[in-house]
């Protein structure tokens, strides 16, 4: 089987409401949908998901990626040969690794539909049916936050509850109270900074925050301080979770070797898809640390590669965040990955051949 062309388009999608983090707030999902064709007439579907509050790429910047370089350099590749085909696409352009992942989760697809098996049995198989996820509530009002949190935890039997703090010190320390107050003491909290305090605020802010049972802190100073990650991590009993301070398996053998973090968040756009992510989570196993599959909030071919790779690695021992069907007001699957497919606060892993999507008719 042969490559024989890439396309690449955006995709826009609304979100139902502004969602809130330190760095800023995002109204639109401006995404990139990528198609990969085969000789064989077997096409297949990735998605690269930025966010321009978080990300290095814009949408822009994925499909001029994609169409400019990427596609040139592996048409007429097998595509099941990741290794050379990841390594082509390095030589050609380095960085870059959501325009990557939209093209490593197209080949996942085919190569699940030419084998006719899920994608999660080309990452080793599956370990669970259904994966727990967090309900993740963005930066807003104290009282607003509360209510959110609440009510859907007692909707939808979400178990864990992510907090998005690091703007005001007092402020945060109030709503994880209010929160767990209101939540009883079952509930798994956990918060996550992006980045938003230096050393000694984390420090500071999060010692007394302790006091509420938090489960993990996540990405609580600026991702290149990665010898501050570790003082945070050494000052406090909460284990310390890397989000954006992790991209690759290089950066995690970093933070590794540092002690700068108990847990490794693999958001499956930031390794270059599920072939990198494999590589994160080997290296975080042979550690002894455990991870959780995050999300770069994508539609739903990025959402369905999370729920494979969750459903096929053991090491991915919390709660993940697969919630871009419960923010956006569409997507681009028939599938239902909303709230109306939440069971007792988890997901099904899809069951077709490779990704196990099927896209609107607009998208195909």
């Amino acid at each position: 089987m042969k490559i024989t062309r890439i396309e690449a388009f955006t995709a826009n999608i609304d979100y139902i409401k502004p969602f809130v983090i330190n760095g800023g707030p995002s109204y639109v999902g401006d995404h990139v949908l990528t198609r990969v064709h085969t000789d064989e007439g077997i096409i297949g579907y990735g998605e690269g998901a930025p966010m321009v509050s978080y990300s290095d790429e814009t949408q822009k910047d994925i499909l001029n990626g994609v169409l400019d370089y990427l596609a040139p350099a592996v048409v007429g590749m097998d595509p099941f040969d990741l290794e050379a085909i990841h390594h082509r696409m390095e030589q050609v352009l380095p960085g870059h690794h959501f325009a990557k992942a939209s093209i490593d989760l197209a080949l996942y697809d085919i190569m699940g539909k030419k084998l006719n098996v899920p994608a999660y049995q080309l990452l080793g198989g599956k370990v669970r049916d259904r994966i727990p996820l967090a309900w993740v509530v963005g930066i807003g009002a104290i009282d607003e936050m509360v209510e959110e949190a609440v009510s859907y935890v007692k909707r939808y039997g979400f178990e864990t509850v992510k907090l998005k703090i690091g703007r005001e010190p007092a402020k945060d320390l109030d709503v994880v109270r209010e929160v767990r107050a209101a939540l009883g003491p079952n509930v798994k909290i956990r918060v996550d900074a992006n980045q938003g305090y230096d050393v000694a605020t984390a420090i500071k802010t999060l010692r007394k925050m302790e006091q509420y049972d938090l489960e993990l802190v996540e990405q609580p100073v600026a991702k290149w301080n990665i010898l501050g990650m570790a003082e945070v991590a050494a000052a406090l009993d909460t284990p310390i979770e890397a989000d954006e301070s992790m991209f690759g398996y290089h950066d995690a053998m970093t933070l590794i070797k540092l002690k700068a973090c108990d847990i490794i968040n693999i958001k499956i756009m930031k390794p270059c898809g599920l072939y990198g992510s494999k590589k994160v989570a080997a290296v975080a196993e042979a550690a002894g640390l455990t991870c959780l599959i995050g999300s770069m909030v994508e539609f739903g071919p990025g959402t369905a590669a999370g729920l494979h790779f969750a459903a096929a690695h053991r090491v991915v021992a919390h709660a993940c965040e697969q919630v871009g069907g419960f923010l956006f007001a569409g997507d681009v699957v028939e599938e239902d990955f909303g709230l109306s497919a939440v069971v007792n606060g988890s997901l099904k892993v899809p069951e077709g051949p490779g990704l196990g999507i099927t896209m609107k008719p607009e998208y195909r």
